[in-house]
Protein backbone atom coordinates (compact mmCIF):
# COMPACT_ATOMS: atom_id res chain seq x y z
CA UNK A 1 0.00 0.00 0.00
CA UNK A 2 1.14 3.76 -0.78
CA UNK A 3 -0.21 6.35 1.04
CA UNK A 4 1.23 10.19 0.46
CA UNK A 5 -0.41 12.39 3.16
CA UNK A 6 -0.65 16.09 4.11
CA UNK A 7 1.17 16.67 6.77
CA UNK A 8 -1.32 18.52 8.85
CA UNK A 9 -3.34 15.17 8.88
CA UNK A 10 -0.88 12.78 10.08
CA UNK A 11 -2.81 11.63 12.94
CA UNK A 12 -5.37 10.12 9.89
CA UNK A 13 -2.44 7.49 8.99
CA UNK A 14 -4.39 4.59 10.92
CA UNK A 15 -7.77 5.51 9.25
CA UNK A 16 -5.68 5.40 5.62
CA UNK A 17 -4.17 2.23 6.23
CA UNK A 18 -7.44 0.92 7.26
CA UNK A 19 -10.05 3.20 4.20
CA UNK A 20 -9.31 0.36 1.35
CA UNK A 21 -11.00 -2.82 3.53
CA UNK A 22 -13.66 -0.43 5.52
CA UNK A 23 -14.60 1.80 2.20
CA UNK A 24 -17.44 -0.02 1.15
CA UNK A 25 -18.92 -0.59 4.71
CA UNK A 26 -18.40 3.30 6.04
CA UNK A 27 -19.70 6.35 5.55
CA UNK A 28 -22.30 7.88 3.22
CA UNK A 29 -22.37 7.60 -0.89
CA UNK A 30 -22.93 11.22 -2.46
CA UNK A 31 -21.93 9.74 -6.04
CA UNK A 32 -22.29 6.47 -7.21
CA UNK A 33 -21.20 6.19 -11.07
CA UNK A 34 -17.97 4.72 -12.50
CA UNK A 35 -16.06 6.00 -9.61
CA UNK A 36 -17.81 6.58 -6.25
CA UNK A 37 -17.71 9.38 -3.50
CA UNK A 38 -18.84 9.14 0.21
CA UNK A 39 -18.64 11.16 3.04
CA UNK A 40 -17.02 9.84 6.43
CA UNK A 41 -16.86 11.53 9.16
CA UNK A 42 -13.60 10.41 11.67
CA UNK A 43 -12.46 12.51 14.75
CA UNK A 44 -14.58 15.35 14.18
CA UNK A 45 -13.51 15.55 10.48
CA UNK A 46 -15.51 15.29 7.00
CA UNK A 47 -13.83 13.53 4.76
CA UNK A 48 -14.98 13.55 1.13
CA UNK A 49 -13.33 10.04 -0.27
CA UNK A 50 -13.43 9.39 -3.89
CA UNK A 51 -12.41 5.79 -4.92
CA UNK A 52 -11.66 5.13 -8.46
CA UNK A 53 -12.62 2.59 -10.62
CA UNK A 54 -10.16 -0.06 -11.49
CA UNK A 55 -8.64 0.69 -14.45
CA UNK A 56 -7.75 -2.28 -17.11
CA UNK A 57 -4.71 -3.75 -17.36
CA UNK A 58 -2.40 -1.39 -18.81
CA UNK A 59 -3.39 1.59 -16.72
CA UNK A 60 -2.93 -1.34 -13.42
CA UNK A 61 0.80 -1.31 -15.11
CA UNK A 62 1.57 2.24 -15.67
CA UNK A 63 -0.32 3.29 -12.93
CA UNK A 64 2.38 0.88 -10.66
CA UNK A 65 5.62 1.71 -12.03
CA UNK A 66 5.23 4.19 -14.93
CA UNK A 67 2.83 6.93 -13.89
CA UNK A 68 0.52 8.45 -11.28
CA UNK A 69 -3.02 7.23 -10.43
CA UNK A 70 -6.00 9.44 -11.01
CA UNK A 71 -6.09 9.46 -7.05
CA UNK A 72 -2.32 10.72 -7.02
CA UNK A 73 -2.94 13.82 -9.75
CA UNK A 74 -5.67 14.39 -7.98
CA UNK A 75 -4.06 15.16 -4.45
CA UNK A 76 -0.74 16.70 -6.39
CA UNK A 77 -3.19 19.45 -8.54
CA UNK A 78 -4.73 19.92 -5.42
CA UNK A 79 -2.27 21.05 -3.63
CA UNK A 80 -0.67 22.90 -6.16
CA UNK A 81 -4.21 24.77 -6.76
CA UNK A 82 -3.68 25.85 -3.03
CA UNK A 83 -0.30 26.83 -3.54
CA UNK A 84 -1.45 29.12 -6.45
CA UNK A 85 -4.45 30.68 -4.45
CA UNK A 86 -7.56 29.36 -6.17
CA UNK A 87 -10.04 26.88 -4.51
CA UNK A 88 -10.31 23.36 -4.36
CA UNK A 89 -11.38 21.24 -1.22
CA UNK A 90 -7.95 20.96 0.85
CA UNK A 91 -6.23 17.72 -0.06
CA UNK A 92 -5.76 15.50 3.05
CA UNK A 93 -4.04 12.38 1.29
CA UNK A 94 -4.22 9.54 -1.38
CA UNK A 95 -4.28 5.93 -0.56
CA UNK A 96 -3.18 3.45 -3.56
CA UNK A 97 -3.30 -0.32 -3.60
CA UNK A 98 -1.41 -2.50 -5.23
CA UNK A 99 -1.57 -6.65 -6.06
CA UNK A 100 1.01 -8.66 -7.20
CA UNK A 101 3.41 -6.09 -7.79
CA UNK A 102 0.56 -4.28 -10.05
CA UNK A 103 -2.00 -1.36 -9.47
CA UNK A 104 -5.12 -2.37 -8.04
CA UNK A 105 -7.34 0.26 -6.58
CA UNK A 106 -7.06 4.35 -5.46
CA UNK A 107 -8.23 6.62 -2.97
CA UNK A 108 -8.52 10.51 -2.68
CA UNK A 109 -9.13 11.60 0.38
CA UNK A 110 -10.41 15.94 1.17
CA UNK A 111 -11.95 17.55 3.28
CA UNK A 112 -15.51 17.75 2.54
CA UNK A 113 -16.29 20.87 1.09
CA UNK A 114 -20.00 22.61 1.78
CA UNK A 115 -21.72 24.89 -1.32
CA UNK A 116 -25.06 25.58 -2.11
CA UNK A 117 -25.04 24.59 -5.90
CA UNK A 118 -23.28 24.23 -9.20
CA UNK A 119 -23.57 25.53 -12.38
CA UNK A 120 -24.88 22.58 -13.15
CA UNK A 121 -28.03 23.71 -10.83
CA UNK A 122 -27.99 26.79 -13.09
CA UNK A 123 -27.92 26.55 -16.58
CA UNK A 124 -30.43 26.20 -18.46
CA UNK A 125 -33.21 26.68 -15.59
CA UNK A 126 -34.31 30.03 -14.01
CA UNK A 127 -32.65 31.13 -11.33
CA UNK A 128 -32.34 33.76 -8.82
CA UNK A 129 -29.17 35.95 -9.76
CA UNK A 130 -28.20 33.81 -12.62
CA UNK A 131 -26.41 36.95 -14.99
CA UNK A 132 -24.24 38.04 -11.42
CA UNK A 133 -23.64 34.35 -10.52
CA UNK A 134 -22.74 33.73 -14.40
CA UNK A 135 -20.37 37.17 -14.30
CA UNK A 136 -18.65 36.23 -11.39
CA UNK A 137 -18.26 32.83 -12.14
CA UNK A 138 -16.25 34.38 -15.56
CA UNK A 139 -14.07 36.61 -13.45
CA UNK A 140 -13.76 33.25 -11.17
CA UNK A 141 -12.15 31.39 -13.82
CA UNK A 142 -9.74 34.09 -14.72
CA UNK A 143 -8.07 35.40 -11.36
CA UNK A 144 -8.20 32.44 -9.72
CA UNK A 145 -7.46 30.05 -12.42
CA UNK A 146 -6.15 30.96 -15.60
CA UNK A 147 -4.78 34.03 -14.28
CA UNK A 148 -2.36 31.69 -12.44
CA UNK A 149 -2.07 29.19 -15.00
CA UNK A 150 -4.46 26.54 -13.83
CA UNK A 151 -6.48 24.57 -16.78
CA UNK A 152 -8.92 22.53 -15.63
CA UNK A 153 -9.49 20.25 -18.57
CA UNK A 154 -12.76 18.98 -17.20
CA UNK A 155 -14.36 21.97 -16.64
CA UNK A 156 -18.23 20.70 -17.12
CA UNK A 157 -20.83 22.07 -14.75
CA UNK A 158 -20.72 19.40 -12.12
CA UNK A 159 -17.16 20.38 -11.09
CA UNK A 160 -17.86 24.06 -10.09
CA UNK A 161 -18.94 24.26 -6.72
CA UNK A 162 -20.34 27.84 -5.62
CA UNK A 163 -21.12 28.94 -2.36
CA UNK A 164 -23.79 31.76 -1.66
CA UNK A 165 -22.01 34.93 0.24
CA UNK A 166 -23.27 38.26 1.56
CA UNK A 167 -24.44 41.43 -0.66
CA UNK A 168 -24.79 39.45 -3.69
CA UNK A 169 -20.75 37.51 -3.87
CA UNK A 170 -20.23 34.36 -4.40
CA UNK A 171 -17.89 31.69 -4.02
CA UNK A 172 -16.55 29.30 -6.50
CA UNK A 173 -14.17 26.23 -6.35
CA UNK A 174 -13.22 23.24 -8.36
CA UNK A 175 -13.31 19.66 -8.10
CA UNK A 176 -12.54 16.50 -10.20
CA UNK A 177 -9.14 17.68 -10.60
CA UNK A 178 -7.20 14.66 -11.70
CA UNK A 179 -6.98 16.22 -15.56
CA UNK A 180 -5.57 19.52 -15.17
CA UNK A 181 -2.65 21.30 -17.02
CA UNK A 182 -0.57 24.02 -15.57
CA UNK A 183 0.34 25.93 -18.02
CA UNK A 184 0.15 29.74 -19.54
CA UNK A 185 -3.66 30.42 -20.38
CA UNK A 186 -3.82 33.08 -23.18
CA UNK A 187 -7.01 34.69 -24.25
CA UNK A 188 -8.30 32.53 -26.46
CA UNK A 189 -7.72 28.91 -24.96
CA UNK A 190 -9.18 30.53 -21.57
CA UNK A 191 -12.22 31.73 -23.44
CA UNK A 192 -12.23 28.39 -24.76
CA UNK A 193 -12.43 26.56 -21.48
CA UNK A 194 -16.36 27.85 -20.97
CA UNK A 195 -17.02 26.02 -24.18
CA UNK A 196 -17.65 22.48 -21.35
CA UNK A 197 -20.25 23.97 -19.33
CA UNK A 198 -22.90 23.02 -21.82
CA UNK A 199 -24.70 26.66 -21.65
CA UNK A 200 -27.64 28.54 -23.66
CA UNK A 201 -25.96 30.84 -26.03
CA UNK A 202 -27.42 33.64 -23.97
CA UNK A 203 -25.31 31.56 -20.73
CA UNK A 204 -22.93 32.00 -22.77
CA UNK A 205 -22.52 35.55 -23.88
CA UNK A 206 -22.66 36.66 -20.75
CA UNK A 207 -20.03 34.43 -19.64
CA UNK A 208 -17.85 35.81 -22.45
CA UNK A 209 -18.58 39.66 -22.69
CA UNK A 210 -17.63 39.94 -18.72
CA UNK A 211 -14.24 37.56 -19.69
CA UNK A 212 -13.93 40.04 -22.51
CA UNK A 213 -13.92 43.02 -20.29
CA UNK A 214 -11.82 42.02 -17.65
CA UNK A 215 -9.37 41.27 -20.56
CA UNK A 216 -10.19 44.86 -22.08
CA UNK A 217 -11.19 43.03 -25.04
CA UNK A 218 -13.83 43.25 -27.73
CA UNK A 219 -17.20 41.78 -25.87
CA UNK A 220 -19.28 41.08 -29.40
CA UNK A 221 -16.43 39.09 -30.73
CA UNK A 222 -15.63 37.45 -27.04
CA UNK A 223 -19.51 36.58 -27.49
CA UNK A 224 -19.55 34.75 -31.28
CA UNK A 225 -16.60 33.16 -30.17
CA UNK A 226 -17.38 31.11 -27.78
CA UNK A 227 -20.86 30.41 -28.85
CA UNK A 228 -18.68 28.94 -31.98
CA UNK A 229 -16.09 27.31 -29.48
CA UNK A 230 -19.58 25.64 -27.58
CA UNK A 231 -21.06 24.54 -30.92
CA UNK A 232 -18.19 22.43 -32.18
CA UNK A 233 -17.19 20.83 -28.73
CA UNK A 234 -20.83 19.64 -28.42
CA UNK A 235 -20.49 18.11 -32.25
CA UNK A 236 -16.97 16.54 -30.57
CA UNK A 237 -18.70 15.26 -27.87
CA UNK A 238 -21.72 13.77 -29.66
CA UNK A 239 -19.43 12.25 -32.64
CA UNK A 240 -17.71 10.55 -29.54
CA UNK A 241 -20.74 9.14 -27.90
CA UNK A 242 -21.74 8.18 -30.94
CA UNK A 243 -19.12 5.95 -31.73
CA UNK A 244 -19.00 4.78 -27.65
CA UNK A 245 -22.24 3.11 -29.06
CA UNK A 246 -21.54 1.24 -32.19
CA UNK A 247 -18.12 -0.10 -30.07
CA UNK A 248 -20.89 -1.58 -27.32
CA UNK A 249 -22.84 -2.68 -30.19
CA UNK A 250 -20.20 -4.62 -31.83
CA UNK A 251 -18.84 -6.04 -28.31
Amino acid sequence: MRIHINPKYNKLKQFLRDLPADFENTGRSIYKGRNEIKVIEFEGLQLNVKSFKVPHLINKIAYAWLRGSKAKHSYQYGMEIIKRGANTPEPVAVVEKLKNGIFHESYYVSLHHKYDFTIRDLVGFEFPDKENILRQFAAFTYEKLHKNGIHHLDYSRGNILISKLENGQYDFSIVDINRLKFEKMDYLKGLKNFSQIWASEEELEVVAREYARINSQNEDKAAKLLIQFDKEHKIEINRKNKLKKRLKGNC
